[in-house]
């Protein structure tokens, strides 16, 4: 099983000794800083060898991370892979837990960028160590890695996060596994689809006040220069962002979104893309600086029409409480509902140039949507669906080895321990040539198998143990956009 997610067993050689390697000279350099110090101050008694003492060991973390973090963009892809491994290899030593977080950090960043994602490949090829995890970009092995399931920890694909909600016990849908039946992941999915997609949520979505959004977005749309970077994308509480925040915390929560003062509560948080990370990317959300501004959503969730009707101790959905649901529905909005959404709806729109790399960025797909038939349901699907395949919300997932193997790694095989976090870079996958063909980077929405092999939504298909619970909401609301903005367009 684990050959065929691209893992193979271990070796049977075992890990390299640690002490021959960056651990080891490491470790020289704090014991002979130490010991400069003491002679110092036994003997010496001068004022400069102290702070050379201290100094020496910082400065040998900071040129070993900026290399493995600087390298790539200088084209050294495998140099700044081999620097990893060995950290890798040993977490639990003290110069891995110095330079990980910041690895992870900073190339899980680099991550979030696709054109960074596909030179990658071309450099290292389908399977890589990078942002301290091993990458498999092979589409088989990101298939079946999806179907799975799977053991997790606190990331939203490469990225660590911190600051995540919880009240007695861990709550984040992310970082649960789902490798167990009846496991609390699967009870609290239920229960957050329950209550935002089946209490009332149909009745919202026909509603006279949902008509009115939408009778707002296209006026905004008409009023509001919609070239890219301009102000019908760029407002926080108008335009399209505006329109997001209002109609889901609508149709899912039957929140009063035409309340000033909650719009005021929900906007602060759901803004741009920098209160992402004071709310929980580590190292920026650890201070919990947005602390109040995401206490004051949680109180207009718990507060909203849909969570009074909660019921409170059901089994079958983990025993999840008001607060917790409450807690898991804000990260959830700002996470992936408002964000994820505002991408594809931005891309699918020409709101966003596609991704740098292999002429994407040549591609009109404003020009392309002026050529649809708007009555066409299925083709404006089909249509989205090829935008997020070459320019995806999420690039990628992950999950943790559960027992040690080996992966080959530019001609070599090295083993991993188990714990070691594994990407599985979904957007590689929806880019890869044998799967797709050679016009892989081409936009083509009539291509073949585009819904059986699409992975926008970390499915395969209509398969996939851990499906984003909101994805036909974002989808349908993508496929309405571009209907009612398309008639504006041809009026």
């Amino acid at each position: 099983m684990q050959a065929t997610h691209g893992l193979m067993p271990p070796t049977g050689k075992g890990l390299p000794n640690p002490l021959c390697g960056a651990h080891g000279t490491f470790m020289f350099i704090v014991i002979a800083a130490v010991a400069m110090a003491i002679v110092d101050a036994l003997f010496l008694q001068t004022w400069w060898v102290l702070p050379l003492a201290i100094l020496t060991p910082f400065f040998f973390v900071l040129v070993y991370l900026t290399g493995i973090l600087a390298l790539p963009q200088f084209g050294l892809w495998s140099t700044s892979s081999r620097l990893q491994i060995p950290l890798m290899q040993h977490p639990d030593y003290m110069f891995s837990r110095i330079v990980m977080p910041w690895v992870n950090f900073g190339q899980g960043l680099n991550m979030c960028s696709n054109s960074w994602c596909q030179e990658l490949r071309q450099s290292l090829g389908k399977t890589y160590v990078m942002a301290g995890m091993v990458g498999f970009a092979d589409y088989e092995a990101v298939a079946l890695t999806l179907k799975s399931s799977q053991v997790r920890t606190s990331y939203l694909g490469a990225q660590p996060l911190t600051n995540l909600p919880q009240v007695d016990r861990e709550i984040f849908l992310l970082g649960l596994a789902n490798t167990e039946t009846g496991c609390l992941h699967n009870k609290f999915v239920a229960c957050f689809y329950h209550y935002m997609f089946n209490v009332g949520f149909a009745e919202r979505v026909k509603s006279e006040k949902a008509k009115r959004f939408w009778d707002q977005l296209v006026e905004d749309y008409k009023n509001m220069p919609h070239g890219e970077g301009e102000q019908f994308y760029n407002e926080d509480d108008k335009g399209l962002r505006g329109f997001l925040i209002r109609y889901f915390f609508y149709v899912m929560l039957e929140t009063d979104t035409e309340d000033p003062e909650i719009m005021k509560d929900l906007v602060t948080m759901m803004r741009g893309d920098q209160p992402i990370a004071w709310c929980y990317l580590w190292p920026m959300a650890v201070a919990n600086l947005y602390g109040s501004v995401i206490r004051a959503v949680d109180d207009r969730i718990f507060n909203s029409a849909v969570m009074t009707k909660f019921v409170e101790g059901q089994e079958k959905f983990g025993k999840m409480t008001r607060l917790e649901l409450t807690r898991l529905t804000t990260c959830i909005m700002r996470l992936a509902a408002i964000t994820g959404t505002m991408q594809l709806a931005k891309t699918v729109t020409g709101g966003l140039t596609m991704p740098p790399f292999a002429d994407m960025e040549k591609i009109d797909v404003a020009a392309e949507w002026d050529k649809l038939d708007l009555n066409d349901t299925h083709m404006l699907e089909n249509f989205c669906l090829e935008v997020a395949r070459l320019f995806p919300p999420v690039s990628s997932v992950h999950h943790i080895a559960t027992e040690p193997f080996s992966v080959v790694l530019q001609g070599q095989t090295v083993d991993f321990p188990a714990g070691t976090k594994i990407l599985v870079p979904t957007n590689l996958a929806m880019t890869e040539k044998e799967t797709w063909g050679v016009n892989v980077f081409k936009f083509d929405p009539t291509r073949p198998d585009l819904r059986e092999k699409n992975m926008v939504f970390a499915n395969v298909g209509k398969d996939g143990s851990r499906i984003c619970p909101g994805k036909n909401l974002a989808l349908d609301t993508c496929v309405e956009i571009l209907r009612v903005l398309g008639k504006v367009r041809r009026q």
